[in-house]
């Protein structure tokens, strides 16, 4: 059995937000404080990669730990599988963020807040906004037919001579270039 890679990744969270973590009932007994983290941004991957998408730049502001500037940070070492961490760290580099230890905050406040609101049926609700979206991505995808009409308009306006076209995978990354 091969395990995944894990990135140590330190950050530092206001003192609520530590105890409000350990608390959840959700995970309670189960893992530490990291293990908890690891779980709930796990959890909130499809949320994660949609800030990706359609997120607006945050023009490296610094937004502070805590509104309160007594209370009391407390510095956290989670392991973080590589590919969660990958995805923070396209964020970071897309939407401009400070640092990865703040979007990691935003996502567990936006947590915390789904826990305040819909208590024991927060997991429920997230599965059924994630089916939502899944749904909504389904009836707006494009046909074969929408893409072939889409790539020969494309192919029509290319300058005569070499002309190369690339095809890209969902990674962005070239999968075939065509020589037309």
């Amino acid at each position: 059995m091969v395990k995944s890679q894990l990135h140590e990744f330190h950050f530092v969270i206001s003192g609520n937000m530590k105890n409000r973590l350990k608390n959840l009932d959700f995970f309670k007994g189960f893992w530490g404080l990291s293990g908890i983290i690891v779980k709930i941004l796990s959890l909130l991957v499809p949320v994660i990669k949609r800030e990706h998408k359609h997120g607006k730049q945050r023009k490296n502001k610094y937004l502070y730990i805590s509104p309160d500037r007594n209370e009391k940070r407390e510095h956290v070492h989670a392991y973080l599988p590589m590919d969660l961490y990958r995805h923070f760290t396209l964020i970071h580099h897309d939407l401009s963020f400070f640092s990865i230890a703040q979007i990691i905050r935003v996502f567990l406040d936006l947590f915390l807040l789904l826990v305040d609101r819909f208590r024991d049926n927060t997991l429920q609700e997230l599965e059924n906004m994630y089916k939502r979206w899944r749904q909504k991505d389904t009836a707006n995808r494009l046909t074969l037919r929408q893409h072939l009409r889409q790539l020969f308009k494309i192919i029509q306006y290319l300058p005569k001579g070499k002309r190369l076209l690339n095809l890209y995978d969902g990674h962005f990354s070239p999968i075939l270039i065509l020589q037309l």
